[in-house]
């Protein structure tokens, strides 16, 4: 296993959070210091998505195990965003999806050493530098044989920023910032989602995996926030340090990925230590069923095009669709609007589910002409009227 360090959030963000871990009250200027760290968060779970997608949408169908490996990843990271929002919400501060869009390529600089993401067809050096990096957890076991020597005093990572979060939320003194989340809770947006079968534990395993009853995504409270956080955290890495299975009971997205690599899903094993092996279902990966497109793509690079730069604007319309139905499903502006919302959710989803079509369009329209492009992402911006 690569032994990819876990991303550390910069000075700043690492500022806040030492601002409100010394708040001696949930006043306002407490809840805008936390509305800030949580913006942050959005930027960091939306940027994920398309650099996920795109990987996904160049895999041909000799290589579906993968494309559903990384399409459930990237409908958890959707769900981590919802999450967000919904505490955003939850706390009084509206959450701004449209500022936290990522325009590629997209460097993250919340992060002390500053990444950036590419929309790039798949391959397993990308799986291993790019999207191993982006999960890698506090604790990296590497399964079967031993386990890494772990670091006692880490700086903050991405995994102890939600932690610290989380921490803060408990403290009683910031009780008060949720003193209206209940009232407030027309401005959430209530998630069900229903995953497809995933051949996990064997070729022959046809389970979805689903969250478990009870995730509705709605807080309400402390201990709501607390109970998604968590779950989001374990998305990335897993239940503890020596159990990396999620709620799900799937690996965390850093294993995940990494049984890519391994050509197998890691999966409970009793006769190795410490408890899992990468013997689950099969992820055979077949290179000649991916198709290359240049990186990071733009309608305007193929003006010389015109029926693949038409299929490019159109990808972009309906991903800008998808934004500006996020954007205003997490803004609902009073409780009578609650059905339009949640049909601004709808339209979101199906908005993404689109874009799979589409950018095959695209990719087979730039083979035909024998050029490479793919998925641009290129966000058009907020409705005029």
């Amino acid at each position: 296993m690569t032994n990819h360090p876990p991303l550390i959030i910069n000075q700043r963000l690492a500022s806040d959070l030492r601002s409100m871990q010394a708040a001696e009250t949930g006043d306002e200027a407490a809840r805008q210091t936390l509305g800030r760290l949580l913006q942050s968060a959005i930027c960091l779970e939306f940027a994920t998505i398309p650099t996920y997608l795109s990987a996904a949408f160049s895999l041909g169908p000799d290589n579906q195990s993968i494309t559903d490996l990384i399409r459930r990843v990237a409908r958890e990271e959707m769900l981590h965003l919802t999450t967000i929002a919904n505490l955003m919400n939850a706390i009084g501060v509206s959450p701004d999806i449209v500022a936290a869009v990522p325009k590629y390529p997209y460097t993250l600089d919340l992060l002390a050493t500053p990444l950036t993401l590419e929309l790039r067809s798949f391959s397993l050096d990308l799986v291993e530098n790019l999207f191993m990096r982006i999960e890698a957890p506090e604790h990296p076991i590497v399964f079967p044989a031993r386990i890494l020597s772990l670091v006692r005093d880490p700086p903050t990572t991405v995994g102890l920023f939600y932690a610290h979060i989380i921490e803060i939320i408990k403290d009683p003194k910031m009780a008060n910032l949720f003193s209206n989340a209940e009232r407030d809770v027309y401005k959430q947006v209530t998630v069900d989602p229903n995953f497809t079968p995933i051949a996990y534990k064997s070729d022959q395993d046809t389970q979805n995996y689903p969250l478990g009853t009870g995730f509705d995504f709605l807080i309400k409270d402390p201990p709501t926030a607390v109970q998604y956080l968590s779950w989001l955290v374990g998305e990335g890495e897993g239940a503890s340090p020596y159990d990396p299975t999620t709620a799900e009971g799937l690996p965390g997205h850093f294993y995940r990925f990494e049984s890519i690599l391994k050509g197998k899903y890691l999966v409970k094993d009793a006769s190795v230590q410490p408890g899992f092996s990468y013997s689950g279902g099969d992820l055979v990966f077949t290179p000649t069923s991916v198709t290359e497109f240049a990186p990071n793509a733009k309608a305007e690079d193929y003006s010389s095009q015109p029926e693949l730069k038409l299929r490019m604007d159109r990808f972009n319309d309906t991903y800008t669709t998808m934004v500006n139905a996020l954007q205003s499903a997490f803004n609902c502006p009073s409780p009578d609007q609650q059905n339009k919302s949640k049909s601004d959710f709808e339209t979101a989803i199906s908005s993404m589910r689109r874009m799979t079509n589409l950018a095959s369009a695209i990719m087979q329209k730039a083979k035909d002409l024998g050029v490479k492009a793919g998925a641009p992402f290129e966000y058009g911006g907020r409705p005029t009227s």
